[in-house]
């Protein structure tokens, strides 16, 4: 873009610098943007933003909460398959029951109804937090009243 100015406003001794100021597209100054060819192209206020295009819009997915989405449906998963598992040992439900359940199995089935709990709790938490931060997200994204 090339920058080519008229004549016209300076020959006027009533103008002053602070005039320019007042009409956004500096048409009084004479100034004129043109392009390669020698073609006028329209002025563009450095006061004023430029209309944006419309663009296509595209969901912003953060890849972080996708991960705590689907760390939180894992530890809940995990949660409820512990404590089912170790509370049906110890019931000793039909389909549950094990002919000849070593120690270890009963330690580890012990350790597993042990945290079952915290790790419920934990995904707990996280979908309250993740809830949290979607209803600001949402609420951000709504026209202020």
């Amino acid at each position: 873009m090339a920058l080519s100015l008229g004549v016209e406003c300076w020959d006027n001794p009533l103008f002053t610098v602070g005039d320019h100021m007042k009409d956004h597209a500096h048409e009084r100054l004479g100034f004129r943007e043109i392009d390669e060819h020698g073609n006028a192209v329209q002025a563009v206020s450095p006061h004023l933003p430029e209309p944006v295009e419309p663009t296509r819009k595209r969901a912003m997915v953060n890849p972080f909460i996708i991960a705590l989405w689907v760390l939180d449906a894992g530890l809940a998963w995990l949660g409820l398959w512990a404590l089912t598992t170790s509370v049906g040992a110890i019931v000793s439900s039909p389909e549950f029951v094990q002919p000849a359940e070593s120690a270890e199995s009963a330690q580890m089935k012990f350790i597993m109804l042990s945290n079952a709990p915290y790790v419920l709790l934990a995904a707990l938490l996280i979908t309250a937090g993740l809830l949290f931060w979607h209803a600001v997200q949402w609420q951000r994204k709504r026209p202020a009243r």
